[in-house]
Order: structure tokens, then C-alpha cells, then sequence
């Protein structure tokens, strides 16, 4: 797997696991997420961590979409495991 695969399901398993809770966390692992895939143009994901609703929505998506994939369902299930 590709290392950007890993941190994805990394973060998504973080979501849905240790970070339930707590918002702060769920919105730190999205920023993440999106930083990492390069999700917005240059310059419009915020330095500070915050994230715009429409922002957010479109990370979901991604999530999902990436959830959907054989890749995304494989490298959750691994991380998923290491988890329990």
C-alpha cells in the first residue's frame, strides 16, 4: 500500500475510534486527511487547522469515496485490526 493510503486509513480509523467524542480530534484527522491528498487548491486549506462547512462536506466525501474503494476497504481493515 502506498503511504498515502496508509495515513488516509490511519485517520479514518482514528475517526470512527479513538476520536469519537471528541470534535476537536474529528476535525483535526479531516484537515489532515485533506492536507495529505492535496484535497484543495494551494493556499485554501487553512494553516490553522480549521476547516470551512463546505470544506468539511467535501472531506466526507472523500471518505466515503475512499471507504468505497478495494484499497480504502483493505487499509482500514488493517488499521482497524491494530486498533483492537
Amino acid at each position: 500500500m502506498s503511504s498515502s493510503i496508509d495515513y488516509v486509513a490511519d485517520h479514518i480509523c482514528r475517526i470512527e475510534g479513538i476520536h469519537a467524542g471528541h470534535p476537536d480530534r474529528i476535525l483535526n484527522s479531516k484537515w489532515r486527511i485533506a492536507s495529505n491528498v492535496d484535497l484543495f487548491p494551494y493556499g485554501t486549506l487553512a494553516v490553522d487547522g480549521t476547516l470551512t462547512a463546505d470544506q468539511i462536506t467535501q472531506i466526507d466525501a472523500y471518505i466515503a469515496k475512499f471507504k468505497a474503494t478495494p484499497a480504502g476497504k483493505d487499509a482500514i481493515a488493517f488499521y482497524a485490526r491494530r486498533a483492537s
